[in-house]
């Protein structure tokens, strides 16, 4: 029992020297070394000389690098142990970070004692996209789940744009994930990932999300006239998986030959008219489809007046305390019959811009029409004017205007809210402030055009920019239409 003892006592007295003299058998202390791609480190195996060494091994991380006693187990190339034990790395890459332990053996009853180094090779990031292709094409409703994944020390870190602009992540995500709800959240997702090791690094994956197609049309209402050139345009905005697209006439393909061709620019679809005859004159429809849906735009090929324009300008647009004097020009290739003048006061927000509409809004605030005859020119350009008279002092009043030629009446104008001069008179309780500094402003009218059942954007402009017949027409810098109120007692509605 008592040799038992012993034996424990002496058990114990060597763990406890070789614990307490582990820190003295090393010179060197353990070390986190930094460093570049391509440089050479040497890693410190120092023992006391002291000490008594039997062997010494290297490990990366579990693995044996080399053994002072085993000269058959070689050294990997770029590696070699010098005479004071230290190992050195040449030519580091990427592949030689890891945890080095040197090993030193003792002899009896000393234990071997271990001290461990680590390589951190700085290495600037590579990046590769998720999917690989850089290519991710959903339904819309579907799920976007794109990402990039890096390499480099230190672990790089992430930045993502969308079409060229920052996206507001709350973190710095290698993934991201979200529903295509809209076919707006398609584009090119750019991820760039950095660790402050040479240059930042860029992958980019484009992301399609199908959906029907979405069609635009600038002009719906195209006037010309017999003998001119035509052209109905529109637009193809966005379709995926790519769509099918065809012109109608009232419900039937148009029929294309030397005069009546298509012509298809990038997304813009054309459908022109060298050379109009009267029985061109119609309705019209672009129509494109996909698996997903249809849209489709209506266009008016027609000789009725474009929409009128009025002068702004003080020096023509005379005002007096009862009268006020309206300029405005109208494109038409036929001659102007007459115009209808519509006017009342001004008591707030334009419920429409149709005259006929407004007949249930109580008598103080109907419109009354004036009707002025229109010229003998043939155009393309027809100017008028006209002093209406017998207003309200200090009143504001609104007008629209349109104009008829054979083929019919033309769109109702913009709206231009403006104010007679002070004077003694009858001044309307709304309206009974000093508008003498009123500077008319035009106000277009609120759109009420539906989407047809296939989604499509249809856009009827009631203000079509004046047409010129060989680029010779000067542009106004102002174009509206004059909305001017006569009293009841001297015009009637109709």
């Amino acid at each position: 029992m008592l040799e038992i003892k012993k034996l424990i006592n002496i058990l114990a007295l060597s763990i406890l020297i070789n614990v307490t003299s582990c820190e003295k058998v090393f010179k060197s202390v353990p070390v986190i070394f930094k460093i570049y791609e391509n440089e050479t480190v040497l890693i410190p195996c120092y023992i006391d000389d002291n000490e008594t060494v039997v062997r010494v091994r290297w490990y990366k991380n579990d693995k044996l690098l080399g053994d002072t006693l085993d000269q058959h187990h070689l050294l990997p190339p770029r590696i070699r142990m010098h005479a004071n034990y230290s190992l050195q790395v040449d030519a580091l890459g990427a592949h030689d970070t890891a945890d080095y332990t040197c090993e030193v053996v003792r002899p009896e009853p000393w234990g071997p004692i271990k001290q461990t180094h680590s390589i951190e090779v700085q290495c600037s990031p590579t990046v590769r996209t998720i999917p690989e292709d850089g290519f991710l094409e959903v339904r819309k409703g579907e799920y976007v789940d794109i990402g990039c994944e890096a390499t480099g020390t230190p672990k790089p870190t992430f930045e993502w744009r969308k079409n060229g602009e920052p996206m507001a992540l709350l973190e710095h995500r290698a993934r991201i994930k979200f529903r295509a709800e809209h076919r707006l959240l398609a584009g090119v997702y750019e991820c760039t990932a950095s660790n402050g090791v040479g240059d930042p690094v860029r992958a980019a994956i484009r992301v399609i999300i199908q959906d029907a197609p979405v069609v635009k049309v600038d002009r719906s209402f195209v006037h010309t006239a017999v003998g001119l050139r035509a052209a109905l345009v529109a637009t193809l905005e966005f379709a995926a998986p790519p769509a099918n697209t065809a012109w109608f006439r009232d419900g039937s393909p148009v029929k294309t030959d030397d005069r009546i061709v298509i012509m298809v620019q990038e997304n813009h679809h054309q459908l022109i008219f060298r050379s109009v005859r009267k029985s061109d004159f119609g309705n019209y429809t672009f129509r494109a489809e996909n698996k997903l849906g249809m849209a489709d735009v209506s266009f008016k090929l027609t000789g009725i007046p474009n929409v009128a324009s009025f002068k702004v300008d003080h020096a023509l647009n005379k005002a007096t305390a009862t009268s006020f004097t309206l300029i405005w020009e109208v494109d038409s290739y036929s001659t102007i019959i007459e115009y209808n003048l519509w006017i009342r006061p001004y008591y707030g927000r334009l419920v429409s811009a149709e005259p006929d509409a407004l007949t249930t809004v109580p008598q103080e605030n109907s419109w009354s029409k004036i009707v002025v005859p229109g010229d003998s020119s043939d155009g393309p350009i027809h100017s008028a004017s006209y002093t209406v008279r017998g207003l309200t002092p200090s009143t504001v009043y609104e007008a629209i205007v349109t104009s008829r030629n054979r083929f019919g009446w033309s769109k109702p104008s913009a709206v231009l809210h403006f104010a007679t001069e002070p004077g003694a008179g009858r001044t309307l309780p709304s309206t009974s402030s000093d508008y003498t500094d009123f500077t008319p402003t035009l106000e277009e009218p609120e759109s009420d055009q539906p989407q047809n059942i296939t989604q499509a954007y249809v856009f009827e402009r009631l203000n079509e920019l004046p047409m010129s017949d060989a680029g010779t027409r000067e542009k106004f810098d102002s174009v509206a239409i004059l909305m001017l109120f006569v009293p009841s007692f001297l015009i009637t509605f109709s």
